[in-house]
């Protein structure tokens, strides 16, 4: 079965949101004051006079404010004046920043960097060089790794101004450098606890008792987010005995609090099921096992070790089959209860756009079917990464005349023909897609249907029943085909019943 594990980034997240937080106080910046201001002659006004001024700041504030409102003519045009005014000021160093930044050859980027620096030696690029530290470590080129964790270091400050603590860095690399080189991950995590443990019997610090507690919940996270990593670097080091004595010890004393946050305790079970697996202790799994079964949080493969478990615990395979259809059953229960949480119940606004091929569709003409709205763009990265998923959907239902998928391309951005691009991006990589195209509003630069339906992220999806009612509104993309299909389709069929 494929290990149970968090996502590597979340910690790497985590810990960078403390050196982010310093910048994120409670004083509205200009920005800010611009874009909430009601009063559009004041905004144009203020804009012209900053597009007129004759310093990089306030002209950076004009364009920081198209580009907030998608506006990519004057995004464009003030970033040629501003660069062709001020060639060494501070957008054509980000223009350079984020030209290395597309680089896609390691060695190629490296070298580019430190040009960058020896001509910038102040460039804000403290984050990019954490970035090409992660690069390193999953190559498992310590040397270049440790050169910009330490520039890093050198660079950025947490909330408070002080120095970030080495230690918190380089486990925050460790996740990437535990795929190349375990073994070296293995001491990084380690200090890392050290350190937050410290941190963790510290009274928090803040200047509200929210604060304190936010903190306080992001430092306990990020402490057993490693401790689950730190676990399976042993795991893949073959301390398998240690790496179970270590996160059983700790599940146990997490088992006895009663307001236990229910994500860090399902990371120590994850963790703990691995090593128990790893440690061919099946027994002791199998009723971790059937958890992750019934609610479908393992990888492929569990039921061989489901299987393992039942003989571990019963001595024979006699019963196996009625035991395996009762957690198929059981399963197929929780899904239902899971799915009944997330139903709504709201009038779905009436829409209709023209297709890529200029065909009107109404939302209206499609009463009496289960309409499926996929709201995706060609610069939407998991948007395209979903529609695998979203093809075997189709295909699923192709002959079933009481559904209908519709892809709405929304939000787009640039200066091509966004609905050559959606056509083309269909055609080219074989998806049997019915794609209408949500344009922006030139006077608003906002998609009607995309707003109409609150959409605040890409992909969503959102399920119509036949009497017109919003049963579900769904975002983000599962990595899981599979997972991702059978869950789209027990959404369809219960709108169907609505």
């Amino acid at each position: 079965m494929k290990r149970i594990t968090l996502t590597i980034g979340l910690l790497v997240l985590l810990l960078i949101a403390e050196a982010q937080e310093r910048n994120e106080t409670d004083r509205r910046s200009r920005l800010t004051v611009l874009l909430e201001t009601k009063d559009e002659k004041a905004v144009l006004s203020s804009l012209k006079k900053l597009e007129k001024s004759k310093t990089e700041e306030d002209k950076m504030l004009a364009y920081a404010y198209y580009s907030k409102i998608g506006n990519e003519e004057k995004v464009n045009l003030l970033n040629e004046q501003i660069v062709k005014v001020f060639p060494n000021g501070q957008l054509a160093l980000q223009s350079k920043i984020e030209m290395i930044r597309q680089i896609t050859d390691l060695a190629d980027k490296d070298a580019k960097f430190q040009s960058l620096l020896r001509d910038n030696p102040d460039a804000p690029v403290g984050f990019d060089a954490y970035s090409m530290a992660m690069a390193y470590a999953a190559e498992g080129n310590l040397p270049k790794m440790n050169a910009y964790a330490d520039f890093y270091g050198s660079k950025v400050t947490d909330q408070y101004g002080n120095k970030i603590d080495k230690r918190s860095i380089m486990a925050g690399l460790a996740p990437s450098l535990m795929h190349s080189k375990p073994e070296a991950a293995v001491p990084l995590f380690a200090d890392g606890l050290d350190y937050y443990r410290i941190s963790l019997s510290k009274p928090e610090e803040g200047a509200t008792e929210d604060i304190r507690q936010q903190r306080r919940a992001r430092g306990e996270q990020t402490y057993y987010v490693m401790l689950a990593n730190y676990v399976e670097a042993l795991l893949s080091t073959g301390r398998k005995e240690e790496a179970l004595q270590i996160v059983a010890a700790v599940r146990h004393e997490m088992l006895t609090q009663e307001n236990k946050e229910n994500s860090i305790f399902l990371s120590l079970e994850s963790a703990y099921l691995n090593a128990l697996l790893a440690n061919e202790r099946y027994g002791d799994a199998l009723p971790l096992l059937e958890e992750a079964y019934i609610k479908a949080t393992s990888g492929r493969g569990i039921e061989e070790h489901l299987r393992k478990g039942y003989i571990a615990k019963n001595g024979s395979t006699e019963g196996i089959d009625t035991y395996l259809g009762s957690l198929t059953d059981a399963k197929q229960t929780y899904e239902s209860k899971e799915l009944m949480k997330r139903a709504i119940s709201q009038k779905a606004p009436d829409f209709q756009l023209r297709d890529v091929d200029g065909n009107i569709v109404k939302l209206a003409d499609l009463k009496g079917k289960v309409v499926v709205l996929d709201f995706w763009a060609t610069w939407c990265g998991p948007c395209k990464a979903s529609f695998p998923a979203m093809q075997k959907a189709v295909n699923k239902y192709k002959d079933d005349v009481d559904v209908r998928f519709l892809f709405l391309h929304t939000w787009e951005k640039g200066s091509g023909d966004p609905t050559v691009g959606a056509k083309k991006y269909v055609i080219d990589n074989n998806y049997s897609f019915e794609v209408l195209m949500d344009l922006r509003d030139p006077a608003t630069t906002e998609s009607a249907v995309a707003k109409a339906y609150g959409v605040k992220g890409i992909p969503t999806k959102i399920i119509i029943d036949p009497h017109g009612q919003i049963r579900f509104n769904t975002s983000g993309f599962s990595a899981d085909e599979e997972k991702a299909v059978s869950e789209l389709a027990a959404m369809i069929e219960y709108a169907k019943k609505s």
